[in-house]
């Protein structure tokens, strides 16, 4: 099945189907294979899915919707949801899509610093877009999960290659803290995703839509060790099909201790999640049990 993506944050798929789904790319229009998606996928997915569940249960109880609207909104997600990733492997076919951008300058008055920066985004909307369409003279290091498909992974770095983004796989028994550390202490771009926790016993909590939600505490823990400014990067679709992205400075303060440092760094961090899911309710795409310790 396209489009759905697992606890551990994998996405069903293989070389043969990622395949077949570039060539109808090349050759069908996309809204056909969307609609595909839309009649054929979503509700086999809707079934089957555990995410669907958590998604129904994100809107019923986080978001307070009644149970009817709830499931169509869990429908629409995930009908959105599948939109954003075909529209990453059209852009592995070469289709471009707009963007329209939202706090640029302060993306480059960061860029064209020296020091290095740590870009942080959440699973909503489609941040992967911005990877192909924002050519860096600072070289940008994305942390992704060790345990995706090969093929998917191959994909991605035939894409990034030639943009100065370079992948670094987190999650698996091999630790890649060393690379991390040289890229910030050559004053590289660190993108990382603090809304996946690979460790229970490392987290920092904070709050999105009001209920209690734990984060990887190791991105907070980074950025305040060293010191660095931190930004916040995200690419929602809109209903044109085009893209809107956001660039937003998170900040805290750096004269506290650090165990505060780290709690507004995450207080600010999920409070641009909440305001951007006010915009875009329907991109919420965790489907993994972030709210699991919230009562409910």
């Amino acid at each position: 099945m396209i489009g759905k993506r697992l606890k551990e944050g994998t996405t069903y798929g293989n070389a043969r189907l990622f395949r077949m789904l570039l060539w109808l790319l090349k050759h069908v229009n996309i809204k056909c294979v969307y609609a595909f998606m839309a009649i054929c996928v979503i509700p086999v997915t809707m079934v089957l899915s555990s995410g669907a569940r958590l998604t129904y249960r994100y809107y019923r109880r986080i978001r307070g919707y009644g149970g009817w609207k709830a499931l169509c909104a869990t429908y629409s997600n995930h009908y959105v949801f599948g939109q954003t990733f075909i529209d990453k492997f059209a852009m592995y076919a070469g289709r471009k899509f707009k963007i329209t951008y939202h706090g640029l300058e302060a993306y480059q008055e960061l860029l064209s610093r020296p020091e290095a920066f740590i870009q942080m985004s959440a699973h909503i909307g489609s941040c992967e877009i911005l990877g192909y369409s924002l050519h860096l003279d600072k070289p940008c290091n994305v942390l992704v999960y060790g345990g995706e498909k090969q093929s998917l992974m191959g994909y991605r770095r035939a894409s990034f290659g030639h943009m100065n983004v370079r992948m670094i796989p987190v999650g698996m028994e091999t630790s890649h803290s060393e690379e991390i550390v040289e890229a910030l202490d050559r004053g590289e771009i660190l993108s990382v995703f603090p809304d996946r926790v690979m460790s229970v016993n490392k987290v920092v909590s904070s709050t999105i839509g009001g209920c209690k939600v734990n984060l990887a505490k190791g991105p907070f823990s980074l950025a305040t060790t060293r010191g660095v400014d931190v930004i916040m990067a995200s690419a929602m679709k809109e209903k044109d099909g085009s893209y809107s992205a956001y660039f937003t400075p998170l900040h805290y303060d750096k004269t506290l201790p650090k165990s505060e440092q780290r709690q507004q760094l995450a207080d600010a961090y999920t409070a641009e999640i909440d305001r951007m899911l006010e915009r875009y309710p329907l991109q919420w795409f965790n489907y993994s049990n972030l709210f699991a310790d919230t009562e409910r």
